[in-house]
């Protein structure tokens, strides 16, 4: 394993601590804006179940869809956004993201971020354009600004398939400063198996799940359903003497004064609460390198060693 990444969710940190939903998120609506489908609406898109699609009626016309943000504060570093169980490809569009200090109310409006595509958008200008359906990873220079637009444009015209979008990430990455100690497990496991065992001794399998039941889509595992691997992967692995200014502020009281795992990480997940995206390799732009996971450990506690460097292990496994 080389330097592990997480893609942690902002407007999710928010709502966990207490901002309504309704005041972050919305939508542009008017002359040039399409609108949701019936049955749908904004919150779909950032409710972090990738399996819940949410639809518009681009079919109809070539307005843009545009998705608004509202930290409600400035200093929240934003640097990726991810479009995830997306038919962009089908529906012939393409994304578009801006941020401002004032809020972003025209087409086209904000500053554009420069993408640096991760995987499955490829860009131009102002624009990434995916090759296929399902997920879309983009990293773009780290902004603080307060406001923030999501836009989807038609290539050139929209094709006769809805528009439809699982979940909608925009975050911050953390990457950390080393790789871990060498003895790192990975692997699937089968907690939805079942086996009884007769009064004759005979054994029987019973299985509420093998799998993620998400059909074709699962996220970053996109394909035959039947050809997916078995089993919820999860990782666990170690960190030994490690300068705590990488674990944890300095002063409690400022603890976004510098980049550190347990602000940028664990308090951004709240826990087990929200899931992210992992990476083992940081320089992957292999979509299979990447799980759409959650911990699976109900605290972080960390071992001094000696003055100044620390150890702690993790452990994180997929989010069906």
């Amino acid at each position: 394993m080389l330097q592990p990444r997480f893609y942690m969710d902002n407007p999710n940190w928010l709502v966990s601590r207490g901002l309504a939903r309704s005041t972050i998120f919305s939508n542009n609506t008017g002359a040039g804006f399409d609108t949701f489908n019936t049955g749908y609406n904004v919150y779909q898109l950032f409710d972090g179940d990738p399996l819940n699609l949410c639809s518009f009626d681009t079919s109809t016309g070539t307005d843009t869809v545009s998705i608004k943000i509202d930290y409600t504060v400035v200093a929240m570093p934003t640097d990726f956004v991810c479009i995830m169980n997306h038919n962009l490809a089908t529906a012939a569009g393409k994304i578009r993201v801006a941020h401002s200090n004032s809020p972003i109310t025209t087409v086209g409006g904000g500053t554009a971020v420069t993408f640096t595509e991760i995987f499955n958008g490829d860009v131009s200008g102002e624009f990434a354009t995916p090759d296929t359906d399902y997920d879309t990873l983009l990293t773009f220079t780290s902004s603080d600004d307060r406001y923030w637009v999501i836009e989807f444009y038609d290539i050139s015209t929209w094709s006769a398939t809805d528009l439809t979008i699982g979940n909608i990430i925009l975050g911050e990455h953390y990457t950390m400063p080393s790789s871990p100690d060498l003895q790192v497990t990975q692997g699937p496991s089968f907690e939805g198996v079942n086996v009884s065992s007769s009064v004759g001794g005979r054994s029987f399998g019973t299985a509420s799940w093998i799998m993620a039941n998400g059909g074709t889509y699962t996220p970053f595992r996109a394909g035959t359903y039947f050809r997916k691997i078995a089993g919820r992967q999860s990782y666990d692995f170690a960190y030994g003497y490690v300068d705590d200014t990488n674990i944890r502020p300095s002063n409690m009281r400022s603890p976004a004064s510098g980049a550190n795992y347990l602000h940028d990480v664990v308090n951004k997940s709240g826990g087990e609460l929200l899931p992210f995206i992992f990476t083992p390799d940081s320089t992957s732009t292999t979509e299979g390198d990447y799980l759409w996971a959650r911990f699976d450990q109900p605290d972080f506690r960390t071992t001094r060693q000696a003055w100044g460097v620390e150890t702690f292990r993790t452990r994180i496994v997929q989010e069906f």
